[in-house]
């Protein structure tokens, strides 16, 4: 280390970026020269540089209160005698939103907390903040259009499109798209948009997939896809399990959802829902409000709490494998109980490339 603390600060982080940005909280802790360079810029690109990046898994928590503060945490490794142990690193920042019932979106390197609701006053928001994931800051970025209460986003093409939340919703402003390269907002208008089911309702669940941002009302059956600014109906079949999941993914253009405790995915071939085989029997029943999907380069990360208290937490990464037949079979890479001291519900799961 004292020959490591002597190199200037190039050679230094070509180290650095080759060790798995999972010990970075322990790396913090050898000096404050550590601490600067973890969040430099320059150790991304040098990152990017020597194809070391890679996936990191992004938490938020809240309480089970339904007013409570949302609480973000980044997986994290513990060297222990028998490997290493996962466990959920706190994010502080000063300047993190005080809101809740906020949705969120992730593109590139930044998680997007969009709208939700005050905590101080309980007025819907249309602010929204943004967390660099590679420095773990929250800043400001351009407010929505409209104030909204419990929005539902997704992204596409580098958009963030961004449904409901608010009373007094039509078909001009039930709906706003948030393009991250020019930093504007803009309503989404479409001839097509059938308001009579959805640009007059409240609470939404979107997706962006193979092309199309896929919208239905929250306890709604039917559901709608747009593509090239027309909306049509979605697929029966994709619907059916849409409705009854709390989080999907897209994974090599696969869609992947969490129902009826099981893991699922949607055979577009046949427009069929098929359950992933393999060992995941090892796995408890997953509760359906509060498990969360994410891709985790090419893997499956699960995220559930595994009681009603809501005091236990386990996360999972799954590797899949698409068989003769058409048939998908998950292997669990590992499975970690990554519980914190409060009972927290799981909220939100997003991995991020770095």
């Amino acid at each position: 280390m004292t020959t490591l603390m002597m190199l200037p600060d190039d050679l230094v982080l070509n180290c650095i970026a080759r060790v798995s940005r999972s010990y970075y909280p322990i790396l913090s802790l050898v000096c404050k020269r550590f601490r600067s360079l973890l969040v430099s810029t320059e150790l991304y690109q040098t990152r990017t540089l020597l194809g070391c990046t890679e996936p990191c898994l992004y938490v938020c928590l809240k309480l089970p209160t339904y007013y409570s503060r949302q609480h973000w945490f980044t997986l994290c490794r513990r060297p222990t005698n028998n490997g290493c142990k996962k466990f959920l690193l706190p994010i502080t920042c000063p300047n993190s939103p005080c809101t809740y019932q906020s949705d969120f979106a992730r593109v590139g390197s930044k998680i997007y907390a969009i709208g939700g609701r005050l905590i101080s006053s309980r007025e819907a928001t249309s602010s929204v903040m943004v967390m660099d994931c590679r420095s773990h800051t929250w800043s400001d970025a351009p407010s929505m259009l409209v104030a909204r209460a419990a929005p539902s986003a997704c992204v596409l093409d580098g958009k963030i499109y961004v449904t409901g939340g608010c009373e007094n919703l039509d078909a001009t402003n039930w709906m706003e798209a948030f393009d991250t390269k020019t930093q504007n907002w803009e309503f989404v208008s479409s001839s097509s948009t059938p308001e009579e089911k959805l640009g007059s309702g409240y609470c939404y669940q979107s997706l962006g997939f193979d092309g199309n941002v896929y919208v239905k009302l929250y306890h709604g059956r039917e559901s709608y896809k747009m593509n090239k600014g027309r909306w049509r109906a979605a697929d029966l079949g994709m619907a059916r399990e849409w409705i009854s999941s709390s989080s999907f993914c897209v994974i090599d253009n696969v869609l992947y959802g969490s129902t009826s405790g099981k893991i699922k995915w949607y055979d577009s071939r046949i427009k069929l829902w098929e359950t992933v085989k393999g060992d995941l029997e090892n796995l408890s029943r997953f509760p359906g409000d509060v498990t969360q999907l994410a891709n985790y380069g090419g893997k499956l990360a699960v995220l559930w709490n595994r009681d009603k208290d809501h005091k236990s937490i386990s996360c999972a990464v799954i590797a899949l494998e698409k068989r003769q037949g058409g048939t998908i079979w998950g292997t669990i890479e590992w499975l970690d109980d990554v519980s914190t001291s409060e009972p927290y519900k799981v909220a939100h799961l997003v991995a991020a490339t770095l």
